[in-house]
């Protein structure tokens, strides 16, 4: 009976490794490679607010949650090659778990816990100052990374809070038809600037399409409930992760010194101080009139 059980267990394991299994790709900046004439950045963005009618939602190809643009959210100008281009946000999705680790000169491992993935298209309309280079790839993917951190850390970023989770989950739980949307306007544009980055090109996760990959080497914090929120939610929709990554091509970084890449919380965090929960307005008007 003894032998049957740990037998058992070891399934359990053995299942749970494979619908978690570890991140597909190791990032180390001594590995990545930086060439003048393939430099990249990203230039600027115009990313349209997270708006009250924009609802959470599932993609079942991509295997995330979040926001599906009724046109784009916005767009943003990269710089590769000497050339610049304009790509359309049109998904901004979450999942609890990240699609790499990174290391540091073959050390310090970094695990992530949880990523913001910005899924763009190429707007071909866009003419750019200068020579046109043809990029010969539709679609770009903007990755931020995340740590698990205490409940109660300063660091933590609110993105999530003020994006309702915790309501969206007790509407799924409760089997409503309700559409969750974030408490106020999002300023997705603040949190999403220039910094030390890696780029390659790969077949996205959804599909066979050549994609590229801009990770953002700066991490932001999620504290364990939003966490955990995030997961429950998400397991509410997927057993499993999706498939790997594949047909990685060479990895770029933007930054001359391989130690500029070295992984490091931002300072980009979003904490917008001006938000108030909706509990506070309901206190504030049971105060006047009680007042």
């Amino acid at each position: 009976m003894k032998n049957l059980l740990i037998i058992f267990i070891n399934l359990l394991s053995f299942i749970f490794i494979l619908n978690y299994p570890e991140p597909y790709i190791t990032l180390d900046p001594s590995d990545s490679v930086y060439y003048q004439e393939k430099y990249f950045r990203f230039l600027a963005n115009n990313y349209e607010n997270i708006k009250q009618g924009d609802f959470w939602t599932s993609f079942n190809d991509e295997k995330a949650i979040g926001f599906q643009a009724s046109r784009d959210f916005g767009s943003f100008l990269f710089v590769k090659d000497w050339s610049i281009y304009s790509f359309k946000l049109t998904k901004i999705m979450f999942r609890p778990f990240c699609s790499y680790i990174t290391k540091f000169n073959g050390d310090n491992e970094n695990k992530y816990d949880a990523e913001l993935l910005l899924y763009h298209t190429i707007d071909n309309n866009y003419f750019p100052p200068g020579k046109r280079v043809y990029l010969g790839i539709n679609y770009l993917i903007i990755s931020v990374p995340f740590k698990k951190t205490d409940y109660m850390d300063p660091s933590s970023d609110k993105l999530l809070e003020f994006l309702n989770l915790e309501i969206y989950k007790n509407v799924l739980d409760n089997n409503l038809n309700l559409k969750i949307g974030p408490y106020k306007p999002i300023k997705l544009y603040q949190m999403i600037q220039h910094q030390p980055q890696y780029l390659f090109e790969a077949k996205d996760f959804s599909s066979d399409e050549k994609t590229l990959y801009l990770i953002f080497s700066q991490y932001h914090h999620i504290n364990e409930r939003d966490y955990e929120l995030l997961k429950s939610v998400y397991d509410s929709f997927f057993k499993d992760y999706p498939s790997q990554i594949t047909e990685i091509s060479t990895v770029y970084r933007n930054f001359q010194n391989p130690d500029e890449l070295k992984s490091r919380l931002t300072l980009m965090a979003y904490n917008n101080q001006n938000y108030f929960k909706l509990n506070w307005i309901i206190l504030i008007m049971i105060y006047f009139i009680l007042v």
